[in-house]
């Protein structure tokens, strides 16, 4: 065979090797490389707490974006006992591609009862595989543990006040104690929740409540404490309660055009307040309407956040040498050249003295909101701590500042007309959470020491 050919078909063959190495030799190494992966499946967890009720729902994420998910185990285990709440098994697309999910969100139900679990500790196990041929083909394995707490008793709720007379408007005090830790407590009146307080009492077990009736609310209306635990678990108890049915007044308030004019045109509105097709008298009333309710409830939402200290003491103070111009849950009529265009309720308390007055904190507690707020005009509220908040409006200047701790008695405003007021004077509001009452109860030494006072005083 002549040089050159031999040179030639060993050229030929090199070229015949590499082709066959790039066909067959490099895919089987790349796909080895990957059904080879060791990152295994990811679980994600969110747990509502760690105890467990009589229904326990559990959310799950098991992903595995390499090889995809083979298959999964979950099981509750008790003193070495398994209950397999979950197994689940996923298809292959083929021997070369692994897995076909590579996510699956799984909700668990764990119900104690049906699984003859009694109450105590327990280990969650929850185990995934993926399609790795890691392992001697068995794939990439994560074990997630997690210790639960089956508790499927209800709280027990013992009532340590004996009498909760109410007035339509007004509050109340309820001193109960639960025999374990809670995610909440409180009462319910009517459809409202009032959430109850630990901390003031030296047993962590005893709750202080103060709670309100709104004034539309009836003498029917149902009261009841609610406790719920770390598991879910809920209990309810009755207990004496005495509403005392209250008539409250009927007000007819002239609306005048120059009361239209000097105070609607002047009047900061919010954008949607401003189309060019509306009157002055259609203006007023979405004010009076739309913008009363938006800063009623930005001024109740700072309920959300009362401190666990009892501040104040004593009789609330009331603005010297004042006399009342409007009072609580007045049922007010709007009436424009003779018709009736409105009617609204005042929730609070109108006091008039001389032009610009010092407006006095009426009991001690932090400044928790200074602000300008619609027909409200310039308002300073006090937390008095565990719910109780005082409210300051239609002041012509602030003299406090935002988380100070005032005294009582110590000024920290001046009366005005800011807002949607008509001539100078105080709004002046108490809220008990996001209900407000009538402050004419705390202006009351008896009442304070008959419904508050003497009861923390029994319980102490």
């Amino acid at each position: 065979m002549k040089e050159g050919s031999i040179l030639k078909n060993a050229k030929g063959g090199a070229k015949l090797i590499l082709i066959l190495a790039i066909i067959i030799i490099i895919p089987m190494i790349v796909v080895l490389v990957i059904r080879f992966e060791g990152t295994a499946p990811i679980i994600s967890c969110q747990f509502p707490s760690p105890a467990v009720g009589l229904m326990y729902e559990l959310k799950l994420n098991i992903a595995d974006e390499g090889s995809g998910l083979r298959k999964i185990r979950i099981a509750v285990i008790r003193d070495s006992l398994e209950n397999l709440l979950l197994e689940k098994d996923y298809p292959a697309d083929n021997f070369i591609m692994g897995g076909t999910v590579k996510n699956d969100p799984v909700t668990i139900k764990i119900e104690p009862r049906k699984l003859k679990i009694s109450d105590g500790k327990v280990l969650l196990q929850i185990i995934a595989r993926d399609y790795s041929w890691r392992n001697f083909w068995n794939g990439n394995l994560v074990k997630f543990e997690q210790d639960l707490w089956i508790d499927t008793k209800q709280p027990e709720i013992n009532v340590l006040t004996k009498a909760h007379n109410v007035n339509q408007g007004g509050c109340g005090l309820a001193i109960y104690q639960i025999n374990e830790d809670l995610a909440e407590s409180g009462v319910m009146a009517g459809d409202i929740f009032f959430p109850g307080y630990a901390g003031y009492f030296r047993d962590k077990n005893i709750y202080l409540c103060f709670f309100a009736l709104e004034y539309q609310k009836g003498v029917d209306t149902e009261m009841y404490i609610l406790a719920v635990d770390r598991a879910g678990n809920k209990a309810k108890s009755g207990f004496p309660h005495y509403i005392r049915k209250k008539k409250f007044k009927e007000d007819e308030l002239a609306i005048s055009d120059d009361f239209l004019n000097s105070k609607i045109a002047g009047f900061e509105l919010p954008e949607e307040f401003k189309p060019s097709h509306l009157t002055i008298v259609d203006k007023y009333l979405k004010i009076n309407r739309e913008l009363r309710k938006q800063n009623t409830t930005a001024i109740l939402e700072l309920s959300k956040n009362s401190d666990k200290t009892m501040y104040w003491e004593g009789t609330f103070l009331r603005l010297p040498n004042s006399a009342p111009r409007a009072g609580f849950a007045d049922h007010r009529i709007y009436k424009y050249n003779g018709q009736t265009i409105d009617r609204q309720v005042h929730l609070g308390v109108d006091l008039a003295s001389l032009s610009q007055s010092e407006v006095p904190a009426a009991n001690k507690g932090k400044v928790v909101y200074i602000e300008n707020v619609g027909i409200y005009g310039k308002t300073v509220v006090i937390d008095h701590g565990f719910g109780i908040f005082s409210s300051y409006s239609h002041l012509s200047q602030a003299s406090v500042e935002m988380g100070k701790i005032v005294e009582k008695g110590e000024v920290i405003g001046n009366t005005g007309e800011t807002g949607l007021a008509a001539g100078d004077h105080l709004h002046f509001a108490m809220f008990v959470n996001n209900v407000f009452v009538n402050p004419i109860e705390w202006w009351d030494a008896s009442w304070i020491e008959n419904n508050i006072i003497s009861k923390i005083k029994d319980n102490g």
